[in-house]
């Protein structure tokens, strides 16, 4: 991938490190949040009445 590699090379350190913590924030925030979102909109008491 050329993007990456052209972050890599030309981004200085500062810019590499805020980088990398929004991509680990995106990647952790994303999954709870749609897990929370989920079991929000759907609780497990309906959805489980519906299941059966």
């Amino acid at each position: 991938m050329p993007f990456t590699t052209v972050v890599e090379v030309e981004a200085p350190s500062l810019l590499r490190y805020l980088i990398g913590s929004a991509v680990m924030m995106i990647g952790v925030v994303l999954p709870v949040g749609y897990m929370m979102f989920r079991n929000k909109r759907v609780p497990s008491s309906s959805s489980y009445s519906k299941q059966t």
